[in-house]
């Protein structure tokens, strides 16, 4: 069969079916998602775990003490679910892609048009679209009649493209005016298309597949990075341990194995997870009220974190839509009447250009008239760059490119003025139009009168220069990200505030310095979602921390693989965008984002008070533990296992929890974005100075409970009180930016609500003696009280002591 007759006729029922059974539903590609066990076992795989699996087992088994080992299980089964439940999330962006595709399609088969579910459309299909149509697979432009689509979901442009039989079948995508694509939306004419990729071989399949995979964002590589240090420095404190033990002798086996299991409980900090986890959700449910939903929490602690913004312009930058921003009228000319009578738009739909010049003219006050009829019509076409129609008079109407309409325009001053004016214009990245008319019914004449020209451009939103301005204030870079063309890129980069040199297109980035030369971007432009993800990738891998912000499909793989991907979700929003990132922005603003960036490094000072405040505590129980079975080998350990679960997750965790929800003085975003981690040298060197103090006032208080006779759960007890007290006035000292008690320090209502109701839950534990047996906890005397509070005293005035002194040693060693 030659190609004409193929054209006309289509495929056979029996080819189709023949191909469908070869290539497979034209249907985006969904991968199977792993099994629960698989997801279980990437959870246990955690150092943390680890060890609470360990120490579970140890003490169910060996110890036989059933209480306490089915406490650690509880707890690492809790971890796991969180885990689990948050990995699944991931799986719902591509899912989301499969709604966009086409759900029925117009083919010729066996020489007749049918509707057939797109689902059944095959490689060699010859498909029809008219306006309105959604292109159910890619393929080559057979016959086109004015013929235009929205591909700005795809290649970011927001103006309609024209299709051309024999057009571009290659090189950038905005660039292909003889191809469609599936999922894009037929707005003008018709055409005929010969189907050619279909299923995961079109540029919407590519896209699903890139979606495959996460990336952790900067909170969760650093809790990783917790949990590694804590599980190295437990095993080695106990491998201390056992082989000092063993050198000593003196002590009894199962004894060894107890100081063990108590040793891995005080290295974990059980209820960090969990603290974390709750303070970003509440911090979330903050953002939502203020349009930031927050899909993946740790991407709040990410947009804290930010030191470069890849956003997009269309849709993000502008809202999308085309606007007239300019025009040059000829003295005595209606040039707004000439715009309304050469438009096809209708009640706000049809074409983006006609569209903005029907708001343009309603704007200076000039309507459609209502008894008006058009006599005569030759559509906006590519090859022609224009339009023409002919009403009542008759007038001759006609729109198009300037090198188009003024060499048919009569000569003279006007169509000189006009012609001067058109360069300058360009310069400017605008689109220009320019109008004519004469009083005749010839859609070729020439000799017209000159009306004007019209200028567009995509009308920048009102918040996105604040927004750009505030983000350079805050230390962050941004890069403007564009499927349009390079002038026009330019020109929104500079109304907005970006530094938009050096202007990088995505045909100049064949080479060897592709990576560099897409860091060095003030603005790129002529892109296609594989550049995008290049962009991304070459930014994390020189150390920035990249968001990207989006809402079309062609955004969706960026803002999966970026630190924190952030949809713009306004009227042009895809759902796609949403599923695949981390931050949806429901107002479409990219000025909303301030509103997470400032979220997010509050957040971060936060986390890192939460974090260094367990660990405090968690090395001073590994200290205790560690000291006490060779100062004190009656007592064996000042802790047992299950007074360690109850501090670290109970009691613990209503003070980290509060940190989570503090707001520290000033305003986060004035200042570069903190580029230490959570467990940097200094922040490490801190947190070990702390729990030294915090472990020898714990040690002094049992050292005067065994001198004056108490019995071993007496002792116990005073080491309980006198660790949570003292921990209880750390949380003051964690959370502050300088002195525990600096200016502002009593503003942290939830702090301290938790550190009261904290201290009551444990003195109620204490003085109850049924409460008191479940943990193995006895009545003190006075004294014992006196010591718990002395400790929590002076905590906070020996940690500002260490503070200060630190303070001087460094000054005293910088150079003069």
């Amino acid at each position: 069969m030659d190609a004409t007759t193929h054209a006309r006729n289509g495929l056979s029922d029996d080819a189709a079916a023949r191909l469908l059974a070869e290539h497979g539903p034209n249907a985006l590609p969904e991968p199977k998602p792993p099994s629960v066990f698989v997801r279980i076992a990437r959870q246990l795989a955690d150092p943390l775990s680890i060890l609470l699996l360990g120490a579970g087992a140890v003490t169910l088994l060996v110890l036989r003490e059933v209480p306490e080992g089915a406490a650690i299980v509880a707890i690492l089964l809790v971890n796991v679910t969180i885990g689990v439940t948050q990995e699944m999330k991931a799986e719902q962006a591509v899912r989301a892609l499969r709604t966009m595709t086409a759900p029925m399609a117009k083919v010729r088969r066996d020489g007749v048009v049918r509707r057939v579910p797109a689902a059944e459309v095959v490689p060699g299909d010859v498909v029809e679209v008219a306006a309105g149509d959604r292109v159910p697979a890619d393929g080559r432009v057979l016959e086109a009649a004015s013929l235009a689509v929205n591909e700005s979901m795809l290649t970011g442009e927001s103006r309609s493209a024209g299709k051309r039989p024999g057009g571009a079948t290659d090189g950038p995508l905005g660039d292909r005016d003889g191809e469609l694509f599936s999922g894009s939306m037929v707005v003008r004419g018709s055409g005929v298309a010969l189907v050619e990729r279909t299923g995961a071989g079109t540029q919407m399949g590519r896209i699903a597949s890139a979606l495959h995979g996460h990336v952790k964002g900067p909170l969760e590589v650093e809790l990783a990075k917790v949990s590694k240090r804590i599980g190295v420095l437990a095993v080695a404190a106990g491998v201390v341990m056992v082989a000092l033990g063993l050198a000593r002798g003196g002590i009894a086996p199962l004894d060894l194995v107890l100081a063990g299991v108590a040793l891995a409980i005080a290295a974990v900090p059980e209820s960090m997870a969990a603290a974390v986890t709750t303070a970003l959700a509440l911090g979330s449910q903050r953002m939502a009220r203020l349009g930031v939903i927050v899909r993946r929490l740790s991407a709040i602690q990410a947009l804290g974190a930010t030191t470069v913004i890849a956003t997009d312009k269309t849709g993000t930058l502008t809202t999308g839509r085309l606007a007239v921003t300019d025009h040059v009228a000829v003295p005595g000319a209606d040039l707004w009447l000439a715009a309304v009578r050469c438009n096809d738009a209708r009640d706000g739909l049809g074409d983006a250009v006609d569209v903005a010049l029907l708001d343009a003219a309603g704007r200076h006050g000039v309507r459609r008239a209502p008894g008006e009829a058009r006599l005569a019509t030759r559509p906006f076409d590519a090859d022609t760059r224009s339009m023409a129609v002919v009403t009542d008079g008759p007038v001759l109407t006609v729109k198009g490119a300037p090198e188009v309409v003024l060499p048919r325009c009569a000569p003279g001053e006007a169509t000189g003025l006009l012609a001067r004016a058109v360069p300058e214009l360009a310069r400017k990245g605008l689109r220009v139009l320019a109008l004519a008319e004469r009083d005749t019914d010839d859609l070729d004449a020439a000799g017209l009168r000159p009306v004007g020209l019209v200028c567009l451009s995509d009308e920048i939103r009102a918040s996105a220069a604040q927004a750009v301005a505030d983000c350079r204030e805050g230390g962050i870079r941004v890069v403007m990200v564009t499927g349009d063309h390079p002038d026009t890129a330019r020109a929104v980069a500079e109304e907005v505030g970006i530094e938009p040199e050096p202007v990088v297109t995505g045909a100049g980035l064949d080479g060897g310095d592709r990576a560099q030369r897409l860091r060095e971007a003030g603005v790129l432009a002529r892109v296609d979602p594989a550049t995008k993800l290049d962009l991304v990738q070459a930014l994390r891998d020189s150390g920035e921390v990249v968001a990207m912000t989006g809402d079309g499909v062609n955004d969706a793989p960026a803002l999966r693989h970026a630190d924190v991907g952030v949809a713009m979700a306004g009227d042009e929003g895809t759902d796609v965008a949403r599923e695949a990132a981390a931050v949806v922005v429901t107002n479409g603003e990219l000025g909303t984002i301030v509103t997470g960036v400032r979220q997010g490094r509050r957040l971060h000072h936060n986390v890192g008070s939460m974090i260094g405040y367990l660990l405090t505590g968690n090395l001073a129980e590994i200290f205790l533990v560690l000291v006490g079975l060779f100062a004190w080998p009656d007592l064996v350990i000042p802790l047992l296992p299950v007074q360690l679960l109850w501090i670290n997750l109970v009691l613990d965790g209503i003070p980290a929890i509060a940190l989570g929800l503090d707001r520290a003085p000033g305003d986060p975003l004035s200042g570069r974005p903190a580029r230490d981690g959570l467990l940097s040298g200094r922040v490490l060197a801190r947190i070990a100075v702390r729990s030294l103090i915090v472990g020898l006032l714990v040690f002094a208080a049992v050292e005067v409970a065994r001198r004056l006779g108490w019995s071993d759960e007496q002792v116990r007890t005073q080491a309980v009180l006198t660790l949570v007290f003292a921990r209880l006035t750390l949380a003051y000292v964690a959370r502050a930016r300088r002195w525990t008690f600096e200016a502002g320090w009593l503003r942290g209502r939830a702090v301290l609500a938790a550190v009261l109701g904290t201290a009551a839950l444990q003195a109620m534990v204490t003085l109850v003696p049924p409460l008191g047996l479940l943990l193995a906890l006895a009545p003190l005397p006075p004294v014992g009280w006196a010591m718990a509070f002395g400790a929590a005293l002076l905590t906070p005035f020996l940690c500002d002591l260490a503070r200060w002194a630190g303070g001087a040693a460094r000054r005293t060693d910088a150079p003069v």
